[in-house]
């Protein structure tokens, strides 16, 4: 599995990566600018991402944003909307109006706060049907 963590800090995106060792392999974007080149050239290059793990608040191209270009190079290469990559959004923000806005702007299957737990990483790639090799 191939995952793209994008996240403005460092040691968030590094603690993901460790999170999801066994279970997917890790790019990492600081930005969403970095991370929609990315999602680009793979995509582009057979070899697309099977998820994204996407902070909201980021400097220059924010979350939400990025996923709107990403959601836009799926369908210029036909993807339905239900059949892109699964994008998790990370934020530090849980009011149920930042939930909501996250699953709108961004078409995300799923939301998680930050500082994210591992357990509830995996529990939601288990949801998602990403991750089923944990019983």
């Amino acid at each position: 599995m191939q995952c793209l963590v994008v996240d403005d800090d460092e040691l968030g995106r590094e603690l993901i990566a460790q999170y999801l060792t066994g279970v997917a392999t890790c790019d990492m974007a600081e930005n969403g600018l970095q991370a929609v080149e990315m999602f680009r050239s793979a995509f582009e290059g057979g070899n697309p991402y099977d998820f994204i793990i996407l902070d909201i608040v980021m400097p220059g191209m924010d979350g939400n944003i990025a996923a709107k270009e990403i959601r836009l190079i799926e369908k210029e290469w036909g993807v339905a909307i239900n059949d892109g990559v699964d994008i998790i959004v990370l934020s530090s923000l849980n009011t149920p109006g930042d939930v909501i806005q996250s699953f709108v702007s961004a078409k995300s299957a799923a939301h998680l706060v930050k500082p994210v737990q591992p357990d509830k990483l995996l529990s939601t790639l288990r949801k998602l049907g990403i991750y089923k090799q944990l019983q």
